[in-house]
């Protein structure tokens, strides 16, 4: 099943934004009508998943606990998760904050499923 399809059954009008990238590239793959970000702020949230990427391993080797699924930032305004799907490449969500959903659900929704472009 499509990334963006599950995560819309499963998180509905919770869901602010979905983006993909890679090591020189992003693309927003969705954003609900009311959040209109600007393409500098996704620049910069690019540049920070590229930096955070890289330390994965470490990350890994650090808590010992098997492979990293994914970081959680929880804002004011959002809770954003990064999942790492490779070398310089992974996929950004962005939630409400006060969604509520089975964590560990949601972690498998966005591991299991792929983004289709």
């Amino acid at each position: 099943m499509a990334l963006l399809e599950a995560l819309q059954r499963e998180v509905g009008d919770n869901l602010r934004a979905v983006a993909t990238y890679e090591e020189k590239e992003w693309e927003l793959v969705y954003e609900r009508d009311d959040i209109k970000a600007k393409p500098r702020i996704f620049d910069k949230i690019h540049e920070e998943l590229i930096l955070e990427g890289m330390g994965t391993e470490y990350l890994e080797d650090v808590f010992d606990v098997g492979r990293l699924d994914c970081t959680m930032h929880s804002f004011e305004e959002a809770m954003c998760f990064h999942f790492v799907r490779g070398s310089m490449r992974g996929v950004f969500i962005s939630i409400e904050p006060d969604a509520l959903l089975p964590l560990g659900e949601f972690v498998e929704i966005c591991t299991e499923n792929e983004i289709e472009t």
